[in-house]
């Protein structure tokens, strides 16, 4: 039968080892979503303009189509009159707000070294399952949002300020070790629950970023390149096809307005 002194040894051991992978398990979820949001970045570069310039189009044709539908429904019910579809779009829909994302800086590869080196030691000395004290939780919390934020956005400069900062720090106190073996058991069995739960969620987090359409294509872009593609080049001239084919649109459905504008000829000239 296991001894209270072996059990504690042994929830010591699976708590540290519980944690190392924890750690190991954020740092590679961190690369990941930094590799995505390393495309995101060269998908905008590439495709940005063309995309707001097709918007832009877009926003046009449907503007003078709402304009040549307005027109007609003058002409035939008066001036004050409007549709339901125009009263519903006036009431209800209000364009979307885009949330700001904080660019990433563009960095050598020694300097991607240096970061993903510096994140997992930062990550191994804040992390805030390393401690059981509520005050360090908090104060550890708001450090590792800081580097998380300053990992994405690939700044060394934030992460070595970050280290500077731990580095100046007096050594907090050691908390006051369980009073009783019982009580030092149920501590560590806790910690160790903990741990594996936020462990399976952040195996399901990166389950998850699987879904993600912009994962999917950054997946199809790599798979491309090895097989000699250029696939967003492609998707580039597909998108310029794209906006000269709306632009002719624009055109025509603009000459089309014009003519509504122009008063009707009445009788013989």
């Amino acid at each position: 039968m296991e001894t209270k002194a072996s059990k504690i040894a042994r929830l010591r051991i699976e708590v540290e080892a519980a944690r190392t992978d924890l750690i190991e398990a954020e740092a590679e979820l961190a690369d990941y979503r930094a590799d995505v949001e390393a495309f995101e970045f060269i998908f905008a570069a590439r495709m940005g303009e063309r995309l707001a310039e097709l918007a832009a189009v877009e926003a046009e044709v449907a503007d003078l189509l709402d304009r040549i539908q307005r027109r007609r429904n003058e002409q035939t019910f008066g001036t004050d009159f409007r549709s339901v579809d125009e009263q519903y779009r006036r009431t209800w829909q209000q364009p979307p707000k885009a949330a700001p994302k904080r660019p990433s800086e563009s960095v050598s590869e020694s300097t991607e070294v240096q970061i993903k080196k510096l994140y997992r030691q930062l990550a191994r000395r804040l992390h805030p399952d390393l401690t059981t004290d509520a005050a360090d939780r908090v104060r550890r919390t708001e450090l590792m949002t800081a580097v998380n934020d300053a990992y994405a956005a690939r700044s060394l400069a934030e992460l070595l300020a970050v280290a500077r900062q731990l580095d100046g720090e007096q050594p907090a106190a050691p908390a006051s070790p369980a009073q009783t073996e019982d009580d030092m058991v149920r501590a560590l069995e806790e910690e160790l629950i903990r741990c594996r739960r936020r462990l399976r969620r952040l195996k399901l987090e990166r389950q998850t970023l699987h879904t993600d359409p912009m994962v999917a294509l950054s997946l199809e872009v790599k798979l491309a390149q090895r097989q000699g593609r250029d696939l967003l080049g492609e998707m580039v001239l597909e998108l310029e096809r794209k906006i000269a084919r709306k632009q002719v649109e624009r055109d025509m459905i603009q000459a089309q307005f014009e003519s509504l504008q122009r008063p009707s000829s009445s009788g013989p000239a």
